[in-house]
């Protein structure tokens, strides 16, 4: 029986396209179990609105060559379905819902997982997403796509001309003109979502911040968290460019992001102990030279000592009674100081916890 007339059937199990090239085969709406796709070419295909269930899309090895291009599992159900070692580029996976299925060792590259649902056991385990888009993609408890999983540590939504390239070029490298969930040509505008990316890369780190920290991979949650911070920051500087925001939302977010700033310059938001140690050092070389500015005679060496003592809350006699301008000085370092501990105590701490 010919590929058309099994697709006629809308039923299709124990079939063995093994090692095959398949163009532009469309499966959608179609029943599919136990079906075979290993070592073979997708190219074009359409598996929108499917079922497919225990369906093998494995490679034998790592491969140069991609083995599913510009292919639409659109709202298609994935059930115990294998991708390993597979090599996926330009292909739609919005809407569907993906149960138990492994990519392991697999490269995903320029593909888009909005709204996808991954749920039960799913497997990352060595594979690399590479300018793939999850914004709003449900990541159940068994899913565990890990850091090491996001190419380079980034997700596509922070680099604006491969994100641009996604979104204008997808009718003549992805799956043809967008529908959505109504399966109606989606009403949005390329332009309109690179302005908003930075909220939904905001929003993605801190989805997967929630998704790590609930499975006890805290190194990786603290990591989105910072992430998170980041793009909250960059979303508010995009805001100012929003005519709809008002003067005094603007004069707010400009607060919000000189703290925010300033919190990953000089602390990498309570994570980084390298920042930390740097502000506190910083610290104490900047007070020594305002007291030998303040007291004379001082050497620098000994203004340094001084600051080192006033960082730790221990008095100096030699600063008592000089000037009101010192005495604040010395009022400010030590408080300072105290803050600083208190906060070097509380990375520490996470680091203890993260190891």
């Amino acid at each position: 029986m010919v590929i058309e007339d099994l697709i006629k059937t809308k039923q299709l199990k124990d079939i063995d396209f093994g090692g095959q090239t398949l163009e532009s085969v469309n499966f959608s709406g179609c029943t599919l179990v136990n079906v075979n796709f290993k070592d073979a070419i997708l190219r074009h295909c359409s598996f929108e609105e499917a079922t497919l269930e225990s369906c093998d899309f494995d490679h034998s090895g790592k491969t140069e060559e991609l083995t599913l291009q510009s292919v639409s599992f659109r709202k298609a159900t994935l059930t115990s379905c294998r991708f390993r070692y597979a090599n996926i580029s330009w292909s739609d996976f919005r809407y569907s819902r993906i149960d138990g299925a492994t990519f392991e060792d697999s490269t995903v590259d320029f593909c888009d997982f909005y709204r996808a649902f991954f749920e039960s056991v799913v497997l990352f385990k060595h594979s690399v997403f590479s300018n793939c888009s999850f914004f709003n993609a449900y990541f159940g408890d068994g899913a565990n796509i890990r850091r090491e999983n996001l190419y380079k540590g980034h997700i596509l939504q922070q680099d604006k001309t491969n994100y641009t390239k996604f979104l204008v070029d997808w009718h003549n490298f992805g799956t043809g003109v967008r529908t959505n969930d109504q399966s109606k040509v989606s009403d949005w505008s390329p332009t309109e979502a690179v302005k908003a990316r930075w909220a939904d890369a905001e929003d993605i780190y801190k989805t997967l911040n929630g998704l790590w920290a609930g499975k006890g991979y805290i190194a990786d949650a603290n990591w989105a968290y910072v992430q998170g911070r980041r793009m909250e920051r960059h979303r508010m500087i995009a805001e100012y460019d929003n005519p709809k925001q008002t003067f005094w939302t603007k004069v707010k977010n400009t607060w919000s992001i000189c703290t925010n700033y300033l919190s990953d310059l000089l602390f990498g938001y309570g994570e980084s102990m390298t920042k930390m140690i740097l502000t506190y050092i910083f610290t104490v070389f900047l007070f020594a030279l305002f007291f030998k500015a303040q007291v004379s005679p001082m050497e620098y060496i000994e203004a340094l000592g001084i600051s080192l003592k006033n960082m730790a809350g221990m008095d100096s006699d030699i600063l008592r009674e000089v000037s009101p301008i010192v005495d604040m000085l010395n009022l400010m370092q030590t408080t300072i100081g105290i803050l600083l501990t208190g906060i070097f105590g509380f990375i520490l701490g996470n680091k203890i916890r993260n190891q």
